[in-house]
C-alpha cells in the first residue's frame, strides 16, 4: 500500500497500484479502463454446467483479492465485487 500526503492541502492519498498490477498479472486479467467497474443494471447469467475445481479455486482467489483491494483502498469497486462474489458457488468463464 502506498500512502502519500499533501501537507499544504491537508490531504492523505492511499493507493495499491503495485498490488493491483501483480494481481492482474497473477490471474491473467486484461485491463480495460472504464469510468465505472460495472454498470448498475448489469446481471450475470447463472452457470448451467458444473465448473472445474481448479477454475473454481482460481475464481475464489481472484474475488478474494478484489475484496482485499476493495476494503483497503477501493470502495468504488464494491458493487462489482459483490456481483462477482454472488457467483462463487459455480462460476463460469463469463464471470471470470
Amino acid at each position: 500500500m502506498h500512502i502519500s500526503r499533501d501537507c499544504k492541502n491537508r490531504k492523505i492519498f492511499i493507493d495499491q497500484c503495485e498490488y493491483l498490477e501483480k494481481m492482474l498479472a497473477r490471474f491473467n486479467v486484461a485491463t480495460n479502463p472504464t469510468h465505472t467497474p460495472l454498470p448498475s443494471e448489469f446481471s450475470f447469467k447463472p452457470n448451467k454446467k458444473q465448473c472445474d475445481p481448479k477454475f473454481h479455486q482460481k475464481y475464489q482467489q481472484l474475488v478474494g483479492s478484489l475484496m482485499y483491494l476493495m476494503i483497503d483502498s477501493r470502495p468504488d469497486i464494491g458493487f462489482a465485487v459483490v456481483k462477482l462474489a454472488q457467483q462463487m458457488a459455480n462460476p463460469s468463464n463469463n464471470h471470470y
